[in-house]
């Protein structure tokens, strides 16, 4: 699963969605500035979400997505 980090936040919704973005961005080979870049939001958010951090407004996390080329699709709970 995730590497773990000193920051990271710990619900496992948010930590499997950081968990895609990185590794959606390296497959696509940006950096954490380039993908900050075409998706219109701070670099600094893109750390967070890669974090797992809580606060990351849905709005930035859907720019986020959308400059990889993904969507977000509610499933139920297992």
């Amino acid at each position: 699963m995730a590497r773990g980090h000193a920051q990271r936040g710990n619900d496992a919704d948010l930590l499997a969605l950081a968990d895609t973005v990185r590794a959606a961005r390296t497959d696509a080979n940006l950096t954490q500035a380039d993908l900050a870049l075409v998706s219109g939001v701070g670099r600094d958010t893109i750390i967070a979400l890669e974090n797992g951090r809580p606060g990351v407004s849905l709005g930035s996390a859907l720019r986020v997505l959308k400059g990889l080329g993904l969507t977000l699709a509610p499933v139920p709970r297992r």
